[in-house]
């Protein structure tokens, strides 16, 4: 069984502008070729930008062939949106796809989440 272990994250930068960019990080360890930062667009806050996070390296590992993913997450909300994705219809309305999408590769993938705000 192999395991992927991957921190998320997602912040504005410049932090607490009105301008700032919604960024994220997937990081799978040092000198990884997983490991990234980027910006992305479309979302309102660090926790759905998180979020976003968690799918892209969900789907990674899954393109992948890893059996298992273990995210460990900044936030709450990321942790339950993930543990609880088969209730995604209950998701708010602007990431509903996303937890949704999530919830369709744990048909693939053994997906486990932990959450330093635990």
């Amino acid at each position: 069984m192999t395991t992927a272990v991957v921190h998320v994250s997602g912040y504005s930068k410049p932090k607490g502008r009105k301008d700032a960019q919604m960024c994220y990080m997937v990081y799978w360890g040092i000198d990884h070729p997983n490991s990234h930062e980027a910006v992305v667009e479309g979302y309102l806050n660090e926790d759905h930008v998180e979020l976003f996070a968690a799918r892209v390296a969900i789907r990674t590992a899954a393109k992948q062939k890893y059996s298992r993913i273990m995210i460990r997450c900044d936030s709450r909300f990321v942790y339950d949106q993930i543990k609880n994705s088969a209730n995604f219809a209950r998701a708010p309305q602007e990431i509903l796809r996303l937890v949704a999408s999530i919830h369709h590769f744990k048909k693939q993938i053994l997906v486990e989440v932990e959450s330093s705000e635990n």
